[in-house]
């Protein structure tokens, strides 16, 4: 039975990893990343909190694929709301993190 546990438990890690879930939309290839520091001269569009699953069956998802999706997720977004911009409030945390919104290009 531990066995049986432990090669699913295996099984799942390894196909969790390395999978990303989120495609990002062709306006949403368009929108950028940026740091605060980079977007003084933007106009800011408020912020958006976007949520992916952190886990799998109980199994924590690799911290770089829940990031990468938490950021398509966001970079979507921001194309419908009229910009081009995303800046990361904080951490993500539990699957969910907050981004800053802006029009930098013509903004």
């Amino acid at each position: 039975m531990k066995l049986r546990l432990l090669l699913l438990s295996a099984l799942i890690a390894s196909l969790t990893a390395g999978c990303t879930w989120v495609k990002l939309s062709p306006q949403g290839e368009e929108a950028r990343v940026l740091r605060p520091d980079q977007v003084s001269s933007c106009k800011p569009l408020g912020t958006t909190t976007v949520q992916v699953a952190a886990t799998v069956l109980g199994i924590p998802r690799p911290r770089r694929d829940v990031e990468h999706d938490l950021q398509a997720l966001a970079r979507n977004t921001v194309q419908k709301n009229g910009g081009d911009t995303i800046v990361p409030e904080g951490q993500p945390v539990n699957g969910s993190q907050t981004f800053a919104m802006y029009r930098c290009i013509n903004p």
